[in-house]
């Protein structure tokens, strides 16, 4: 999961960086993995983001998101994502105390 987030962020970036990678506890354990790429839009979060073969990529096969969903989710754990189109996406996963 980690590895196609940050995966993600370096496509997204062209490979440019820089991309974050942020591990921390606040009132829940968190990861989270930023880049200064090519955001998404609204839209696209709200309708197809972790949907199954959506994808904003070009050689891209839309499942790798909807694998970490559903991997997070079945530990209890939740992903928000933060994104603007031009300005970069944030992506942070939440996961339960004593996981």
């Amino acid at each position: 999961m980690v590895q196609n987030l940050l995966h993600n962020a370096l496509e997204a970036s062209n490979s440019k960086g820089p991309i974050e990678l942020e591990v921390g506890q606040s009132e829940e354990p968190y990861l989270k993995v930023s880049d200064l790429g090519c955001g998404m839009s609204e839209e696209f979060i709200r309708e197809r983001l972790f949907q199954p073969f959506q994808t904003t990529k070009e050689k891209g096969f839309g499942i790798g998101l909807y694998q970490c969903k559903n991997i997070v989710e079945a530990h209890g754990g939740r992903i928000e994502v933060d994104s603007r189109v031009g300005e970069g996406t944030t992506f942070t996963v939440f996961l339960p105390q004593g996981l």
